[in-house]
């Protein structure tokens, strides 16, 4: 339908401008004359450059939703989208033209009222505003909008998307100015001028009447901080991740390395493996030299059995440093401990004798570029964080619905015309521009020495790649691209070469949404030019992974969402309808697609891994050996039961559980702070740091569901209403393989929000990955139910955990942050916690060692150092130990 809107002929286009004169016929006419001369595309940027739009959210907690296909809707929420003109000029917009106003919003608009503009929702997040019959145009000082609903809420100011867009048949359409976005000179923020503020808290944060959520206020914040003695002795022994074993041999005695350091390598390892830990010693201030302190490393002649990849021993004396290490990598791990003693402007390090080795082999951090595209830069910064704080495998999301991002030498059209987006809904050049992608910055891929340069980056820093492109649904941008080559190669009299790798049976009459509201992002999976599309892309991609001398181990499919697709394809039903296939309906369809491309991957010694709700679907017993399952669901949704059963299948489990392992999700309930909230309304640093990913089924004695809300969480042996088991705990002795933190990039646009939303929550990941608190409860095999009663997780424990935490945010604040401000990564500051009682103001802050900076009405900025009277209003924020950024700030509630 959108495609001939676009090709429909242009009608006489008029846009009328007057001055300050009032609505008589005669500075009509002359207004006429006046803008005659110019052309219908200067009109229309005219127009979009004039065009003030204002998106005010009124409520989640609506009492008159409309009905949905007359059924009654519970729960919806409500908005405005208003149009006015600036200065006094007017603008007169016939409703005979056939002008639309396209925008991005996540979850569609259900219903709309307005009267003078119709909303219609295209398809993925992208809606359009036509004017109706009774619309006289838009008139300086004449406000026009429509209010809409959704059935769903809204919760962040960041998903609402920027780049709305004026479009006329046969003209270039434009961005409205007024909804780009600008960034904060103080904070490094994004600013979303044509979002009107969240100010209702009672209505705005709430995702149901019955949401108890708390908003996160200066005295919430303040209030809900560990009221624990602060003690700092331990920052100059302090290492993260904590290692295994720590003796400190001399409390008060140092090792100076201001002459540097000395390397003598023996037992056969080479330099070439630990140059990437030396270059971040000299970052810190510790370089190398021939007359500095000795630095002996050495492959550990001696063998232990409970030694895992990545051991090392770390002895720091008065005269010299040794380092015995198990393999490459944990000599690497032994120099990142020495790294992390470091406090820059110093020069000496403690005394102390280390032995240490991960926790778990799987230590990961996941990156979604596709849906917003992130440099090749950012990525290199990226590793080189991970590696400093010894995570080791990073998960490249490559290919989604909104983009694909990587060059492969056997397919061009799939960066040429997936990788970019244009304000076109016609996707035969470039794909539409979802997720607000309307602006040029939104473009972008990996090419070929592109990505083997991060791959060669990653083997310098012990970091395996596992690349991405998912399937078979999220595969709109490589659909598109295949049928543009499909168009292509037919207009050439090349059919064959046309259907080589075409995706789309383009008789398929199948009506279906996709969680992200796609008609059309799913392969057909039935058609033999798929797999020979497969088949091409994982032989591109392994020869790109073996050039770079970084093999290609393991291949993450997707096989998530796909969402009814296929049923009414010609090709779908007759290959039901042959008998000699062996399953028995098109809900079988799915798994089909996992077990074949399953084999392809492992025939060519790779490793399979895929997202659990489409590896569930399949018979294990048509599956490789090797298979990651990388869990996602919730542990109020029962993400426990999803391990256990996944475990039975003996796969290797990771898990990405998205309340606490979901970097996209807000750090706190702000409005102000970026991220999802479907799984959580907030994941914190200490969020992470109090996770138990050995025992999930624990968290229901202390966490809360999305509605704050106690939950249970029954991980005993369980039967259904057949007698069929329905539960197991896990198998005998399972351990995971480890975790992985997660940033899907939908609302994350930039790389500087991309840090914004992965820093420094990515440490305490670290920390959870690497290494075993003493206050972590251990599984229960026989399986036992948990709740808030259950008491298992004591007061004791609780008390060990939370002093934990204290000196781990003292480190982060007081020592690591500074490390992250030198090699220039844009983290989150925390907003500050404060209350004023008696007129004293009392401040805290959830990493501690930063600075607290507070200003009273009329007054300048003074640093906050303790209780101190003020009067009137009080604004409080952080800044960054470096003093160069500061955090957002908030006004004091009593």
């Amino acid at each position: 339908m959108i495609h001939y809107a676009l090709k429909i002929s242009l009608l006489f286009v008029s846009l009328i401008l007057a001055g300050c004169g009032g609505e008589t016929d005669q500075p009509a006419k002359q207004t006429v004359s006046s803008v005659s001369r110019l052309s219908d595309q200067q009109q229309l940027e005219q127009l979009a450059n004039k065009l003030v739009v204002k998106y005010q959210f009124l409520s989640n907690v609506e009492t008159d939703c409309p009905e949905l296909n007359g059924e009654e809707v519970k729960h919806c929420y409500s908005a405005e989208i208003h149009f006015n003109l600036v200065h006094t000029e007017q603008v007169y917009f016939s409703n005979a033209q056939a002008w639309q106003v396209n925008f991005s919003q996540v979850y569609p608009a259900y219903a709309s009222s307005s009267a003078d503009f119709n909303l219609q929702h295209i398809n993925g997040d992208i809606h359009q505003i036509t004017p109706k019959k009774s619309f006289t145009g838009f008139k300086a000082g004449l406000s026009r909008k429509v209010k809409l609903w959704v059935k769903s809420t809204l919760i962040t100011e960041s998903e609402l998307m920027p780049n709305y867009w004026l479009a006329m048949a046969g003209l270039t359409p434009a961005i409205i100015a007024s909804t780009t976005t600008k960034i904060d000179a103080e904070t490094g923020l994004e600013i979303q001028p044509w979002v009107v503020a969240f100010t209702d808290t009672v209505k705005q944060i709430k995702s149901a009447p019955d949401d108890s959520n708390q908003y996160a206020s200066t005295a919430w914040l303040y209030n809900n901080e560990p009221q624990l003695p602060i003690d700092d002795s331990h920052l100059d022994f302090a290492i993260i991740p904590t290692p295994q074993f720590v003796e400190i041999t001399d409390k008060i005695a140092r090792l100076n390395l201001s002459s540097g350091l000395q390397v003598k390598l023996s037992g056969g390892i080479k330099y070439s493996a630990l140059v990437a830990a030396f270059e971040r010693l000299a970052l810190l201030g510790i370089a190398e030299s021939k007359t500095g302190v000795a630095v002996l490393i050495e492959l550990n002649d001696q063998k232990n059995s409970t030694w895992r990849a990545g051991h090392y021993q770390l002895i720091i004396n008065d005269s010299a440093i040794i380092i015995k290490a198990q393999d490459s990598s944990g000599a690497f791990y032994g120099l990142q401990s020495l790294a992390s003693l470091v406090t820059l402007g110093s020069t000496q390090v403690p005394l102390m004798k280390i032995e240490d080795q991960p926790h778990y082999s799987y230590r990961g951090q996941h990156v979604d570029v596709a849906r917003n595209f992130h440099s090749k830069e950012f990525i290199f910064a990226l590793i080189k964080q991970m590696a400093a704080y010894k995570l080791n495998k990073l998960h490249l999301h490559l290919a989604e619905d909104e983009g694909w991002r990587l060059e492969l030498p056997s397919l061009p059209e799939l960066t040429q015309v997936g990788a970019k987006r244009c304000l076109d809904l016609a996707d035969q050049q470039c794909l539409q521009p979802q997720l607000g992608g309307g602006a040029s910055d939104s473009d972008g891929y990996y090419s070929v020495a592109d990505y083997q340069e991060i791959l060669r980056m990653a083997s310098k820093h012990h970091i395996q790649v596992i690349p991405s492109l998912d399937m078979p649904g999220h595969s709109r941008a490589a659909i598109k691209a295949m049928e543009a080559r499909y168009h292509y190669y037919m207009s050439q009299d090349n059919e064959v070469a046309a259907k080589r790798y075409l995706l789309t049976d383009f008789d398929d009459k199948t009506q279906y949404s996709s969680i992200q509201n796609y008609n059309d992002n799913t392969l057909n999976i039935c058609m033999e030019s798929t797999y020979t599309f497969v088949e091409r892309v994982l032989e591109d991609l392994k020869a790109l992974h073996q050039q770079a001398e970084h093999p290609l181990a393991l291949y993450h499919i997707g096989a998530d969402e796909t969402a009814g697709a296929w049923l009414e394809s010609p090709v779908c039903q007759a290959l039901i309808a042959d008998k000699s296939n062996d399953f028995a309906d098109g809900k079988n369809l799915g798994a089909y697609f996992i077990e074949r491309v399953s084999h392809m991957v492992a025939s060519k010694g790779i490793a399979v891994g895929g997202w659990n709700d489409g590896l569930k679907e399949t018979d294990v017993t048509k599956m490789p050996a090797d298979v990651y399952s990388y869990i996602w669901d919730a542990l109020p949704w029962g993400a426990h039961k999803q391990v256990s059963e996944q475990a039975h299948r003996n796969w290797h489990i990771v898990l990405a559980t998205p309340d606490v392992l979901y970097f996209d999700f807000p750090y706190q309930i702000d409005p102000k702070e970026r991220g999802y909230n479907w799984a959580s309304r907030r994941v914190t640093t200490r969020t992470l740091f109090n996770f138990m990913p050995d025992n999930l089924p624990i968290h229901a004695e202390f966490r809360l569901d999305t509605l704050a809300k106690n939950y249970i969480a029954n991980d005993k042996p369980q039967v259904d209403n057949l007698g069929e088991i329905s539960h197991r705990p896990l198998p005998e002795n399972f351990t995971i393989s480890g975790i992985q933190g997660q940033l899907w990039s939908e609302i994350v646009r930039s790389d500087q929000q991309a840090e914004y939303m992965i820093y420094p929550r990515l440490l305490a990941l670290a920390e959870r990955a690497w290494h075993q608190a003493s206050w972590q409860v251990p599984y229960h095999a026989e399986g036992r139910q948990y709740s808030k009663d259950s008491n298992i997780f004591t007061e004791q424990l609780r008390h060990s955990r939370d002093k934990q935490w204290l000196a781990f945010s003292l480190t982060i604040g007081g020592k690591e942050l500074a490390k992250l401000d030198l090699a220039g990564v844009f983290y989150r500051l925390p907003t500050v916690g404060a209350k004023i009682t008696a007129g004293v103001l009392s401040a805290n802050i959830a990493l501690k060692g930063l600075a607290i900076e507070y200003r009273e009405q009329n007054k300048l900025w003074q640093t906050y150092q303790q209780p101190v009277k003020v009067t009137g209003p009080v604004q409080v924020r952080a800044r960054t130990l470096d003093k160069k950024r500061v955090g957002r700030t908030m006004t004091v509630t009593k």
